[in-house]
């Protein structure tokens, strides 16, 4: 199962770096850290009403490799989806004022295409869309993460990834 660990802020000015930063989790109920190396993700830009992919106008990190979730995360007898590891996007900006949604993506490299294809494809395995991001001149530029997400952002601090503070 691939979601939205961190949402992006409901409101945004155009030109700053979404605060909360988009984050992603991919669980399952198998270990898959030996398939790690053939996933990532992949953020875009969508027009909220009409669906449209907007090409070039995310700025920032967009894509991100698969980064394990600590093992101390995971119990070992269980048979449910447990989280396995994360896709992080510190610093994408929007320039444009509108009306957005960000979709990511996970990619994976698929070698099942036989001699048609020998050094693999690359397919979508699955997506998610975040909640709509109204970008506007005086906007609120930092939106308070709730406490799941607080709770996530600490994982990525321990885990070595930069934290934008609130009010950068």
């Amino acid at each position: 199962m691939f979601g939205l660990a961190i949402q992006p802020p409901a409101r945004v000015r155009p030109g700053e770096a979404l605060y909360p930063p988009p984050a992603a989790k991919l669980s399952t109920v198998s270990n898959n850290f030996g398939q790690l190396s053939q996933i990532w993700a992949v953020a875009t830009l969508i027009q909220r009403d009409s669906g449209e992919t907007l090409y070039d106008q995310l700025g920032g990190r967009v894509a991100d490799s698969a980064h394990p979730l600590p093992e101390s995360m995971h119990s070992s007898s269980s048979n449910t989806a447990e989280d396995r590891a994360y896709f992080y996007f510190p610093d994408l900006v929007i320039n444009e004022p509108g009306r957005y949604r960000i979709r990511i993506s996970l990619m994976e490299m698929d070698y099942s295409g036989g001699e048609s294809s020998p050094h693999g494809a690359v397919k979508v395995a699955e997506y998610v869309d975040s909640h709509s991001i109204i970008v506007e001149e005086g906007a609120t530029s930092r939106a308070r993460p709730n406490a799941q997400e607080r709770a996530f952002m600490r994982i990525l601090r321990d885990d070595g990834q930069h934290i934008p503070s609130s009010s950068s």
